[in-house]
C-alpha cells in the first residue's frame, strides 16, 4: 500500500487533504451529536426523576394537611369547643414527628398551642398581625388552606405554617369559627424526598412561593451544588406553588468528553486506514487503466482507450468533433527493408509528431499496425489547417546512422455534422483515407457525401486498404446478398476508366451486368448464379467474357471468381479481371 502512495499525484493529495478536513468535521459532528444525544438522555432521566420526586413531595404535604383536617373535625364535632386538646395533639404529634406544633385560633386569635413550652409567643391575634393578617383574610375569603413560609421558628430552624379555616353551620348558615393550624418543621417534612434524591446521586434545591399574595420564592431546603439543573414546578394539594431543581451530584456525564475520545481515536484510525486503501486503489486503478488503454510501444491510446475517450467526448455533446484516420505509406516496405525495430521507431516518432501538431487536447490512438486515429474538438473547417500542416510535414526518424523518411495518408470527417455518431464518423474518415490511398498516397482528404450513398468505402479493414494502391490485378469484392461492391482497388479503377471509386460505384449500380458487354450478360449472369448457388467457402470459378468500360471501350478478359464466407459480412465474392 505504502509503495503505491509514492506514485500519488496532485489529485490524490487533494483527496487526502479533503479527507482529513472531512475527518475533522466528522469528529466534531460526531462528538456534538453524541454529546447532544447524551445530554438529551441524561436530562430526560433527570426530568423524569424530578417529576417522580414531586409526587413524593405532594404526598408529604398531603400528610401534613391531614393534621389540620383532624383538628378541623375535632372543632366541628365539639360545635366549636375542643376538650382534651393537649391529649389529642400529643397523640397526633407522635404519629407525625415532622410537625412542630398544633394550634387552634378561634376568631383568628391563637388560644391553644401544643406543646406550649417554647411556643408561648405564638399566642397572637392573626387577624391583626401585619405579616399573617392579609394571608389569613385571603384564606377566609377563599375558604382555602393557606401555607405560609418558610418562617423562622422560635425554637430554632424553619417551618411551614398551614392554616385551615373552620366554618360552623348554624340555622343553615356557615359562620367562620377560626383556624386549625399545623406548623411543619423543615426539612423534616421532606426527609423522604431528600433521602431518595441523595441516594440517586442528585443535588437539589426546593423552593416555595411565599404565599398566594407574594409571588416570590424562598428556599425550603437545599443539598449540594447545582450545575445546569433541571427545573420542575408543581402545585401541592393546599394550592402552594413549588419549584424543584435537580442535577447530578458529580456533574452531567455529557460534559465529560474523555470517555468518548477513545471511540473517536478508533474511528479515526479506521477512516485513515480506509482513506489509504482508497488512495492505493485509485493509484492501482490508474496504473491498470493506463496499461489497459495505452499502446505500450507509442504510449498513444489503444483502440479500447480511444473508444472510451471518444464516447466520453461524444456524451458531452460538443458542437462538433473532427475524427481523423491515417496510416504510414508503404510501412510494410520500411519493415521489410530496415527491420521491425526501425518500423517501431517510425511509429514512436509519428506519435510524437501527432502530439506536437495537434496539441495536448487531441485524443490520439493507435488502432494497430501503422494505423492511427485522432479526435479534435471543432469541425473540419476549424482543423483543416492543422491536418494540412501534418500532411506537408517532413517526417523522418533517425535510426542508428540511417535517416528514414516517411509520409502519411490522412482521411477525416466530423460528427454530428456528417455522421450521426462517432462510430460512423470513423467509417467516414476511413472511406476518405481509402480515396487518398487510391489517388496516390501522401495526401489528405475529407469525407464527401458522395461516398455515403451506398456506403462506398472500405468495410474490410486494413488488409484490403493496404493493397488498394499496389495490387496489379484488378480486383473487386461483392457482398452476395446485396450485390453491393464493397471494395475495388486502383488497378480495377484504371481498367474501367474511372478516377475515383465513387465514380466506379455509380457506374456499377449494384449489378454485375453493367460491367459486361450486352452479348455476354445473360450467359455470365447464369454462370454466376449457378456458381454462387452451390459454391462452398474458398471455391473458385473462371470464365471468359467482354467488359464495357466507363469510357465505352470493350475489352476481353478472363474473369476469376472466388466464393468466401466472412463472419462479419456474410458471403463475399472476390472477382479479378485479367486481360486476355
Amino acid at each position: 500500500m505504502f509503495k503505491q502512495l509514492k506514485k500519488a499525484n496532485q489529485n490524490d493529495y487533494l483527496l487526502i487533504t479533503a479527507t482529513l478536513i472531512l475527518l475533522v468535521v466528522f469528529n466534531l459532528s460526531l462528538l456534538s451529536y453524541v454529546q447532544d444525544r447524551q445530554r438529551a438522555t441524561e436530562r430526560d432521566q433527570a426530568q423524569a426523576l424530578a417529576t417522580g420526586f414531586s409526587r413524593t413531595l405532594k404526598g408529604e404535604m398531603k400528610n401534613a394537611l391531614t393534621l389540620t383536617t383532624t383538628l378541623k373535625e375535632l372543632v366541628l364535632a365539639g360545635r366549636g369547643k375542643v376538650s382534651n386538646f393537649s391529649l389529642v395533639a400529643k397523640d397526633l404529634l407522635k404519629e407525625h414527628p415532622a410537625a412542630s406544633s398544633l394550634q387552634l385560633a378561634p376568631k383568628g386569635k391563637v388560644t391553644q398551642i401544643y406543646p406550649l413550652k417554647g411556643n408561648e409567643a405564638g399566642k397572637i391575634n392573626l387577624m391583626t398581625d401585619p405579616v399573617r393578617g392579609p394571608l389569613c383574610r385571603y384564606g377566609i375569603t377563599h375558604q382555602v388552606t393557606v401555607t405560609q413560609g418558610p418562617i423562622k421558628l422560635k425554637q430554632g430552624g424553619y417551618g411551614l405554617a398551614m392554616r385551615t379555616p373552620v366554618y360552623l353551620v348554624n340555622s343553615g348558615k356557615k359562620k367562620f369559627w377560626g383556624f386549625a393550624i399545623v406548623v411543619m418543621k423543615v426539612p423534616q417534612t421532606f426527609s423522604s424526598t431528600a433521602a431518595n434524591l441523595k441516594a440517586a446521586g442528585y443535588s437539589f434545591e426546593l423552593k416555595k412561593q411565599v404565599s398566594p399574595l407574594d409571588s416570590s420564592y424562598k428556599v425550603v431546603m437545599r443539598q449540594g451544588k447545582l450545575h445546569e439543573p433541571i427545573s420542575y414546578s408543581f402545585t401541592s394539594s393546599d394550592g402552594s406553588r413549588w419549584l424543584l431543581k435537580v442535577a447530578p451530584k458529580n456533574g452531567w456525564n455529557y460534559n465529560k468528553q474523555g470517555w468518548f475520545l477513545g471511540y473517536i481515536v478508533i474511528i479515526d484510525f479506521a477512516i485513515a486506514g480506509l482513506m489509504l486503501w482508497v488512495i492505493s486503489r485509485r493509484i492501482s486503478g490508474r496504473i491498470l487503466e493506463k496499461e489497459a488503454t495505452l499502446d505500450p510501444l507509442t504510449q498513444a491510446l489503444n483502440r479500447q482507450g480511444f473508444d472510451w475517450r471518444l464516447k466520453s467526448l461524444s456524451s458531452k455533446k460538443q458542437p462538433a468533433t473532427t475524427v481523423i484516420m491515417l496510416d504510414i505509406d508503404d510501412f510494410k516496405s520500411i519493415n521489410d527493408v530496415f527491420g521491425h525495430q526501425t518500423g517501431d521507431a517510425v511509429l514512436v516518432q509519428l506519435t510524437k509528431n501527432l502530439k506536437q501538431c495537434f496539441g495536448p487536447s487531441a485524443i490520439i490512438g493507435r488502432n494497430g499496425g501503422d494505423e492511427f486515429v485522432i479526435a479534435l474538438a471543432g469541425g473540419m473547417d476549424k482543423n483543416r489547417d492543422q491536418i494540412k500542416r501534418l500532411s506537408s510535414m517532413e517526417q523522418e526518424v533517425n535510426f542508428g546512422r540511417d535517416v528514414i523518411p516517411f509520409s502519411v495518408s490522412i482521411g477525416y470527417s466530423e460528427f454530428p455534422g456528417q455522421a450521426k455518431d462517432y462510430e460512423e464518423a470513423l467509417k467516414f474518415a476511413d472511406a476518405a483515407l481509402y480515396e487518398v490511398k487510391i489517388a496516390g498516397k501522401n495526401n489528405f482528404a475529407s469525407y464527401k457525401s458522395s461516398l455515403s450513398g451506398k456506403k462506398h468505402h472500405n468495410q474490410l479493414g486494413l488488409g484490403l486498404r493496404a493493397l488498394a494502391a499496389g495490387d496489379p490485378t484488378p480486383l473487386m469484392v461483392i457482398q452476395l446478398k446485396s450485390r453491393e461492391a464493397i471494395y475495388v482497388n486502383k488497378s480495377l479503377l484504371e481498367l474501367f476508366g474511372c478516377e475515383l471509386s465513387a465514380e466506379f460505384y455509380d457506374y456499377y449500380g449494384q449489378t454485375l451486368l453493367n460491367l459486361l458487354s450486352p452479348g455476354d450478360r445473360d450467359r455470365v449472369e447464369e454462370e454466376f448464379t449457378d456458381f454462387t448457388t452451390s459454391a462452398e467457402d474458398e471455391e473458385r470459378f473462371r470464365t471468359d467474357c467482354q467488359i464495357m468500360t466507363a469510357d465505352a471501350r470493350t475489352l476481353r478478359v478472363r474473369c476469376d471468381m472466388k466464393y468466401s464466407v466472412n463472419q462479419r459480412y456474410g458471403v463475399l465474392v472476390y472477382i479479378s479481371f485479367i486481360l486476355s
